[in-house]
């Protein structure tokens, strides 16, 4: 590898990661297979492929050996799904999981003696309920800052006061709940950028590229700072918003993983992997050119993206709901989410349906008049922050003013 070759792929770096990282699954996915010779019938979970082709009779053999022959997979009833995995240091694989209903080629002759030890011992004993705590994971969403815009001193200011306040959230949270890790969800938009985003925008930022990152990546870096060590460890996961990307008059001209919201995780990803105290309490998640992420906390599957590539819709709720369905289609790792959350479009909403909730998070900046023309309203700022996991999945849920 070249040396141009290392310094790009540095945050991809498996000498940085100091422990093994868990690959999880999509929801009902779990590799393995279960079979019962009652029905003489069963199904059969793939353990995780890197492509979207799968060799059924290697995958029979790799869990009956050389009892393989005696099954089959029955035609089409196969499915895939595919699942955004953290491998650690901000690495994220993109893993194929494929499912299948199987039948034994054999006939088991079974006398009624076994069947009615068989029923005997699946008999369940009732045993007496105890409350137990399950672990919670804080979040605290850093959504639309967009650093530079007219107002960004407001901004600032807001973030600064809001510190306190949010440590002052988890202490009272903690009382209560086992809350042992943080997640920080960037939804995008951290920086305004200068250009090709509205009209006029060339004469009304505040501030050029460089100076919008520096002020961007000082403020994550003290956010995390703060928050991080009230907790055993912590995820940072970033995706990139519309107002990041690198654009000619108003298209983007360069890939989607080529944003500012993901080179921010980047730069706060090489920071903290300096940092004795914190680079082995602090994982990052970072997508390649993907513009979303999915993945699981505290046992609840979450999806964040920050909302622009949703277009079809009357508001944004009907874009959301009308673009998660299309997602559903597909089949990919967004099809399984228990939580969306979302920025865009500045204002706080929170709604179940088809049992998953769709969180959108407000915007921390000082106003948008792109937001008020086309609403018709104000958005009020905040930071949003929420714990997922635990007996009631979602919870506490607040917005620090």
């Amino acid at each position: 590898m070249s040396e141009l070759e290392k310094y790009k792929k540095t945050y991809t770096d498996k000498k940085t990661r100091k422990k093994k990282i868990k690959i999880e699954h999509p929801p009902k996915f779990k590799p393995g297979f279960k079979f019962s010779e009652k029905t003489n019938s069963g199904e059969i979970v793939s353990e995780p492929q890197k492509t979207n082709k799968i060799n059924w009779q290697e995958q029979l053999y790799d869990y009956f050996g050389d009892e393989a022959e005696n099954y089959s997979v029955v035609p089409g009833t196969a499915e895939i799904r595919f699942w955004d995995t953290n491998m650690g240091a901000g690495d994220v694989q993109r893993m194929y999981y494929f499912k299948a209903k199987i039948v034994s080629n054999k006939n088991y002759m079974v006398d009624d003696d076994f069947q009615k030890l068989l029923k005997e011992a699946g008999k369940k004993t009732v045993a007496k309920k105890q409350t137990k705590k399950i672990d919670e994971t804080f979040v605290v969403v850093l959504s639309d800052w967009q650093i530079g815009k007219k107002g960004s001193t407001q901004t600032i200011e807001r973030f600064n006061e809001a510190i306190p306040k949010i440590k002052q959230q988890i202490k009272l949270l903690k009382k209560n709940n086992n809350i042992n890790q943080i997640l920080f969800a960037g939804v995008g938009d951290i920086v305004e950028g200068c250009s090709g985003y509205y009209d006029m925008m060339e004469y009304s930022v505040e501030m050029d590229y460089r100076q919008q990152q520096k002020v961007a990546r000082r403020m994550a870096y003290k956010l995390i700072k703060e928050t991080l060590p009230l907790f055993d460890n912590g995820i940072a996961a970033f995706i990139g918003g519309n107002h990041g990307e690198y654009r000619k008059g108003n298209k983007a001209f360069t890939s989607f993983g080529d944003n500012r919201d993901v080179q921010l995780a980047e730069e706060l990803y090489e920071i903290f992997k300096e940092a004795p105290a914190y680079k082995d309490k602090l994982q990052f998640i970072i997508p390649e050119d993907e513009l979303s992420l999915t993945f699981d906390v505290s046992n609840i599957t979450l999806s964040i993206v920050h909302g622009h590539q949703m277009k079809s819709g009357v508001n944004a709720q009907a874009k959301a709901k009308k673009w998660l369905s299309d997602q559903s289609l597909s089949r990919n790792a967004l099809a399984d989410a228990d939580v969306l959350l979302m920025g865009h479009f500045h204002f706080f909403s929170a709604y179940e349906t088809s049992n998953r909730l769709i969180i959108q998070a407000p915007t921390l900046d000082s106003g948008s008049e792109w937001f008020e023309n086309v609403y018709g309203d104000k958005s009020e700022p905040g930071i949003l922050t929420l714990t997922l996991g635990g007996n009631n999945k979602w919870d506490n849920i607040k917005i620090i003013r």
